[in-house]
């Protein structure tokens, strides 16, 4: 004899089976968006180094002259030569760059990290 199961779904293995691939699809996409900041981070820390080091990097470099372009791109507030911070006599360019910018990139880093927090599903213990 057949077993009669009742139940409100009429397939709770489909249930179960959307529900991972929604828990699957939320994770990379966490994921993908840490990721996409954790690398703003990191052009927004290469430039401040670019820049501090000025005198033994060619700036005629195409390298170097998109990390700084994208770095301006993306400082938002922390802009080095208008940002937050502004500093005044020898050095500071570098001194703008290194602190703009090393604040834009913990900045970046965070809310990349509670982005990820927010968009990946709970785990369930």
């Amino acid at each position: 004899m057949a077993k009669v199961v009742k139940s409100d779904q009429p397939f709770p293995d489909r249930a179960k089976t959307r529900r991972a691939e929604k828990d699957q699809l939320r994770e990379t996409m966490a994921k993908i968006l840490r990721v996409v900041f954790l690398v703003c981070s990191v052009v927004l820390a290469l430039g401040a180094f670019l820049v501090a080091a000025r005198d033994n990097v060619s700036q005629d470099n195409a390298l170097v002259k998109f990390v700084l372009d994208f770095a301006d791109a993306i400082d938002g507030p922390f802009s080095r030569k208008n940002g937050i911070f502004e500093f005044h006599g020898q050095n500071a360019t570098t001194k703008d760059a290194v602190v703009n910018w090393g604040i834009a990139a913990i900045v970046y880093l965070a809310i990349g990290r509670y982005l990820q927090r927010i968009l990946a599903p709970r785990s369930v213990l």
